[in-house]
Parts: C-alpha cells; structure tokens; sequence
C-alpha cells in the first residue's frame, strides 16, 4: 500500500506526495483525484508542507502523468510519441542516473 506521509502543493496545480518508504512522486491535482479513491489516499493524516512556486513537476518535468521524454507534456499527448510517463507510481525516479544515462548511455 502507498501511504502517503507527506505532501507538498505548487502554485502550478501540481501536488508532491512522499510515500513511507521515502519515494516521491509528483502529479497533476486531476491525476491524483483520479487516484486517490483507488489508494485510499487521505491527506488529513499526512504532513502538509507549504505551498511553493516551483515544483519538480513544473521546472523539471517529472512526473506519472508527464511524458518520459521531458517535454513537461502529459503522457499519451506529445508530440514524441511516446506513451510512457516519466515516472512511475511508487517508485523514486533516479535523475541523477537519468543524466549519465543521456549523455553516455551507460546505466548506473
């Protein structure tokens, strides 16, 4: 189960949430409504952070509900192609290991 310990809302309209194993993982506020019934997400019961201006969500595009290639454009509607997003649920996305990745093709 994820539950979310703590979260953090961008003036973007993009929400940061932080799982109790540490990961993090950011979203449109429609993603996480969408989700939010099906993980029994309360955010009552979590730590509410303040609210920011810039997030990763909307500076560095990352996010379940971005596309993979960094555009910042939603999954499924950029014009890459792609269909995957950028992160996934649950798990930390890794930039640091993103970046080696480009600029060498080498994984960590």
């Amino acid at each position: 189960m994820l539950k979310i310990i703590s979260y953090q809302k961008c003036q973007c309209g993009a929400i940061s949430l932080t799982f109790e194993d540490g990961t993090v993982n950011h979203m449109s506020m429609a993603t996480y409504r969408k989700l939010k019934a099906r993980y029994d997400w309360d955010l009552r019961k979590a730590k509410r952070y303040s609210t920011t201006y810039c997030c990763d969500h909307c500076v560095n595009h990352y996010g379940i509900d971005l596309c993979e290639c960094g555009s910042g454009e939603p999954v499924g509607k950029c014009d890459c192609g792609s269909d995957k997003p950028l992160e996934t649920l649950g798990e930390q996305y890794d930039s640091f290991g993103a970046m080696v990745y480009n600029f060498t093709g080498a994984r960590l």
